[in-house]
């Protein structure tokens, strides 16, 4: 999206870099598989390039667990982490630069703040997430490549079908809830399980600073995480562990040291990381 006109010009230098356009749009295609491809805008051309982002950009936490380096999510420098740099990023970072794709390639799209339900319906948590809404033939769909769970959503889920609805193997439903929210249930096999809780109105990018605020000094501080989506599973750094899932099957290997993490993230994701990672020791867990 651009810079709105109406902003006033004291604000840009605060703001303006949340509202940039996206800086190369055939280098962020390269970075994700698909160059040289022309993207239909459909919900088949949104699902390819969904699959192709989870499949290529991790969701990590490199710079907040490692490197103690405040996240920020302007376009310009998400650009340059994630495709320039082949780093990842969590949700507040994943999807901006993802709705900036999507723009450019075409689509009708916004953002929107999103509940996670791990606790089911009896507790709503306060919003922790971004994903994006993109309208296709006058029907609206969920698209999210910054959930953090390596089976996450492969590709979009219309929130205006109500009828139970497979994306990539797995089986999802939304149903309506009180004050114009939606709620996504992914079908497992002792039935479903509440995922997402959202407004599907569009959500103020700037309002999205606060979260990130919040989120980047609690959770995401616990343990050094990468999980990346593949063709017949994921791999997955979780804390000093490394776990590759191939068709169902998990493999587990140790990670006992911060340069052993330092080459599964440069020889494994491909990451460019030029300073080392911090040993465990010296990294300070959430402050509450």
């Amino acid at each position: 999206m651009a810079i709105p006109a109406s902003m006033p010009e004291f604000m840009i230098p605060m703001y303006g870099k949340y509202f940039e356009l996206l800086p190369d749009k055939d280098a962020y295609m390269a970075r994700i598989g698909l160059a040289g491809q022309e993207i239909p805008l459909t919900r088949e051309g949104l699902d390819r390039v969904i699959w192709a982002n989870l499949t290529s950009i991790p969701f990590e936490n490199i710079d907040l667990y490692d490197y103690d380096i405040k996240v920020d999510f302007g376009i310009a420098d998400l650009f340059d982490k994630m495709v320039i740099r082949r780093r990842g990023g969590y949700c507040f970072e994943l999807n901006s630069l993802f709705m900036a794709l999507l723009e450019e390639l075409g689509f009708e799209v916004y953002p929107i703040g999103v509940r996670i339900m791990m606790g089911g319906e009896g507790f709503i948590p306060a919003i922790a997430h971004r994903a994006s809404i993109v309208v296709l033939d006058g029907k609206r769909h969920f698209a999210d490549v910054g959930f953090g769970n390596t089976s996450a959503a492969g590709g979009s889920i219309c929130i205006d079908d109500s009828e139970p609805q497979m994306v990539h193997g797995e089986t999802y439903s939304v149903e309506d809830r009180p004050y114009n929210h939606k709620i996504i249930l992914r079908h497992k096999a002792d039935g479903p399980t509440p995922e997402f809780l959202f407004n599907p109105d569009p959500f103020q990018v700037v309002d999205f600073i606060a979260y990130n605020n919040n989120m980047a000094v609690t959770g995401f501080r616990a343990k050094r995480i990468a999980n990346l989506r593949t063709e017949t599973g994921s791999i997955s750094i979780d804390g000093d562990i490394f776990r590759e899932t191939i068709n169902g099957e998990r493999h587990e290997t140790p990670i006992p040291t911060a340069e052993d993490a330092m080459r599964v993230l440069t020889e494994v994701y491909k990451m460019v990381l030029t300073e080392p990672l911090k040993p465990e020791a010296a990294i300070a867990g959430p402050p509450f």
